[in-house]
C-alpha cells in the first residue's frame, strides 16, 4: 500500500522539503530531488546554485555555506531525509523510485567537475550502503557529461544517467541556460543518445520532453522519434528496454507518455486533481500500484462526482508492486516488454522481481518531491 496521502484542500509543500518528498513518495511512483554538497561536506537537498539575496553570488553558493546556516534557512539534509522511517520504508519497498539529481556548482565556487562528482557519489554510496535498497529503486542523474565515467572510476554501484540536453550551472535566467543547451539539442537524436548511453553502461536516459513531442523534435539532425506511429516505433527500437525519464510532464500528455513507456518527472502532485484535461480519470501510480482490469473499468466509467472517492478506495485496496504475486508481476512486465520491443527474453525481463520495477517500465515521479514551487 502507498503511504499516507493528503486529502482535499491540499496545500503544496515547498520543493525539496521533507514534507514534499514524503508526499511525492506516497502519491506517485517516487520522486526526483536535487543534491548538493555544502561547505561542511554534508549532502543537502536544494535546487538552485545559490541562496536568494543581493550582492555577490559567491558567498551565497550552497557549496560555500555551512550546514548549520543552511538548516536555519530551511534546507533539508540527506541525513535528515534517510532518518525518517516512513520515507525510508517506502524507499526500501521495491515499489518506489528515487531519482537523485546531482547539481554542479556555479563556476565562481571554483570546484573541478570530476572531484565534485567523486565527492557527491562517494557520499551517496556511503550513506546508502546499509539501507538495504533494491537495486532498481534508485538512479543518480546529472547534466554533467562525466557522470558515467566518474561513477565507473570509483566503483559506484547505483545506476546513473546523464540528462540531455546539457544545462550549464550558470546564468541567472532559464532562457539563457536554455539557449546554451540548444546546440546539443539540435545536434543529437534519441537513437544516437540511446546507443551512446547503452555503450557506456547506462540503463536510462533523462531528457527534455521536446525530444519526443512538439515542433522542436523536427529541428534536430537524425531521425526523429515520437509518441505514436513510426516515431513511436523508432523510439522503442532505439531504447530496447532502457528507461527514459522526461520533464516536463503535462497532464494532457500523461496517457500518451505512459503508454509509450516513458517515465514522467511531474509537477502535478495535487491529490485533489482526479481528472485530466480531456475528462478522463487520473491515476498517479501506474508502476508502484498498477490498476487491474476491474479498477480500470470502474474508474473509466466513473462520473466526475464519484471519482475522488473511487480513487481513494482504489488506493486503499489495490496491492503495491512489492505486494503483487510473482505471476502478476510477470504478466505486467512481459506485456510491456513485448509491446515496447525490449532487448532479451521474457525470462530475462522477469528474473529479478525483488530488485524493483524494470527501468523500461513507465513511472510518474514527483519533481522536487511534490512539484516545483519556484524557478524553472
Amino acid at each position: 500500500m502507498p503511504g499516507k496521502i493528503s486529502s482535499r484542500m491540499w496545500s503544496q509543500p515547498s520543493e525539496n522539503s521533507l514534507s514534499a518528498l514524503k508526499h511525492g513518495m506516497a502519491f506517485a511512483d517516487g520522486i526526483e530531488f536535487d543534491i548538493r554538497i555544502d561547505a561542511d561536506g554534508e549532502l543537502v537537498i536544494f535546487h538552485d546554485e545559490f541562496l536568494p539575496g543581493s550582492g555577490s553570488i559567491k558567498p551565497r553558493c550552497i557549496e560555500n555555506i555551512y550546514t548549520d546556516e543552511l538548516r536555519k534557512r530551511g534546507v533539508l539534509t540527506f541525513t535528515e531525509m534517510i532518518k525518517d522511517q516512513e520515507f525510508l520504508e517506502l524507499w526500501r519497498s521495491g515499489s518506489k523510485t528515487i531519482d537523485i539529481e546531482i547539481k554542479m556548482p556555479h563556476p565562481v565556487v571554483g570546484k573541478e567537475d570530476d572531484s565534485h562528482l567523486v565527492s557527491i557519489l562517494e557520499s551517496i554510496g556511503h550513506m546508502t550502503d546499509d539501507l538495504d535498497l533494491p537495486s532498481r529503486s534508485t538512479i543518480v542523474s546529472s547534466f554533467s557529461p562525466k557522470i558515467s565515467s566518474v561513477s565507473k572510476s570509483i566503483g559506484f554501484e547505483i545506476s546513473v544517467t546523464q540528462l540531455v540536453p546539457r544545462i550549464r550551472p550558470w546564468g541567472r535566467y532559464w532562457r539563457i541556460k536554455r539557449a546554451f543547451a540548444m546546440p546539443q539539442f539540435v545536434m543529437t537524436s534519441v537513437p544516437h543518445i540511446a546507443r551512446k548511453f547503452r555503450s557506456e553502461g547506462m540503463d536510462s536516459i533523462g531528457m527534455a520532453l521536446e525530444y519526443l513531442k512538439g515542433w522542436e523534435r523536427y529541428s534536430r539532425l537524425g531521425p526523429s522519434v515520437g509518441l505514436k506511429g513510426k516515431g513511436l516505433q523508432r523510439l522503442h527500437n532505439s531504447l530496447r528496454g532502457m528507461g527514459v525519464f522526461v520533464w516536463p510532464g503535462p497532464l494532457e500528455l500523461e496517457d500518451s507518455l505512459i503508454g509509450a513507456g516513458v517515465s514522467i518527472v511531474s509537477d502535478h502532485m495535487n491529490p485533489d486533481v482526479v481528472s485530466k484535461p480531456d475528462g478522463s480519470f487520473r491515476w498517479p501510480r501506474p508502476a508502484s500500484q498498477p490498476l487491474d482490469d476491474e479498477w480500470m473499468e470502474r474508474l473509466s466509467s466513473s462520473a466526475l462526482g464519484e471519482r475522488t472517492d473511487l480513487i481513494k478506495e482504489a488506493g486503499d485496496n489495490l496491492p503495491s508492486w512489492s505486494e503483487l504475486s510473482s505471476k502478476r508481476k510477470s504478466e505486467i512486465i512481459s506485456e510491456q516488454g513485448r509491446r515496447m520491443l525490449w532487448e532479451g527474453s521474457e525470462e530475462s525481463w522477469n528474473r529479478d522481481h525483488e530488485n524493483g520495477i524494470p527501468w523500461g517500465s513507465p513511472r510518474i515521479i514527483g519533481h522536487r518531491g511534490a512539484g516545483k514551487t519556484h524557478g524553472w
